[in-house]
């Protein structure tokens, strides 16, 4: 194992033999976590969908983690940095990725439907009454099973340009499979409502709001030149979407998320 160079939220990355990377997770990350983010990693890899492989999950001092390929390059969010004419096609390069993961089949990821379901059990959903909580099930359970894969964390921090311009994705842990517009309404909420860089002072957010908008429209109009998806069926998934996206407790999110979830259980047939 060599320096380390990268720190994330739970893992931090370090260089290894062979021109690979590992990443090891927090001495009190969970161990189930750690293996299901391999597990998801290892199958998205295998499928064509990451632009890398990844190889053995490890353990070294009582942290676990696992090795993949390095990625010689920086996060679509960097990009303009370095190049700032990239604005005008990032969006585009974005929605390509996305169709290459979705273009992707498996059942061997678990079913976002299931995944939606337990999160109705979630402390997070406590804001749910039981009624709205039983709706909310039948809906998600009349959905049909389908295989798609999907990341369910996708944006431009999580896929990285490399030196020749091709793009990888990382960050598996929350992938799942099932219908690809569950995404497609995760991604609206993402490029509209989601929380900005929460650091950074109010001028500068107005601005990322500019250029957010900015990728969203070139993101969207790509995709839907290359795969097009009806708006109904967007709104079909857009309950999963939210359940999941409130599962991650985002203080400023939890407003809007919880209004509309309400509002979309609601609509749902009785």
């Amino acid at each position: 194992m060599g320096e380390n160079f990268a720190r994330g939220r739970s893992a931090e990355i370090f260089h290894a033999d062979g021109g690979r990377i590992l990443k090891l997770f927090f001495p009190d990350y969970p161990r189930q976590y750690a293996e299901k983010e391999y597990r998801n990693t290892k199958i998205a890899a295998d499928l064509g969908c990451t632009g890398m492989n990844v190889y053995e999950m490890v353990e070294k001092d009582g942290r676990f983690g696992f090795v993949m390929d390095f990625v010689d390059g920086v996060s679509q969010n960097d990009m303009p940095g370095k190049n700032p004419l990239y604005l005008f096609k990032g969006g585009k390069d974005l929605a390509a990725c996305h169709v290459r993961v979705q273009e992707k089949h498996t059942d061997q990821l678990d079913d976002v439907r299931q995944v939606c379901l337990d999160l109705l059990d979630d402390g997070t959903m406590e804001f749910l009454t039981a009624e709205e909580k039983q709706k909310a099930a039948a809906y998600i359970r009349s959905l049909p099973e389908e295989d798609t894969v999907l990341h369910l964390d996708f944006h431009t921090g999580n896929v990285l340009v490399d030196k020749d311009g091709q793009c990888k994705i990382i960050d598996w842990m929350t992938a799942a499979r099932g219908n690809r517009a569950v995404e497609e309404a995760l991604m609206e909420f993402l490029f509209s409502e989601a929380e900005l860089f929460p650091e950074a002072s109010d001028l500068q957010r107005m601005f990322f709001r500019v250029v957010r908008g900015f990728i969203g429209r070139q993101f969207f109009k790509e995709y839907q030149r290359l795969t097009p998806l009806p708006a109904e069926e967007i709104e079909r998934y857009r309950l999963l979407a939210l359940i999941i996206r409130r599962s991650w407790n985002i203080e400023f999110e939890r407003p809007y998320l919880t209004k509309t979830i309400r509002e979309l259980i609601a609509k749902c047939p009785a």
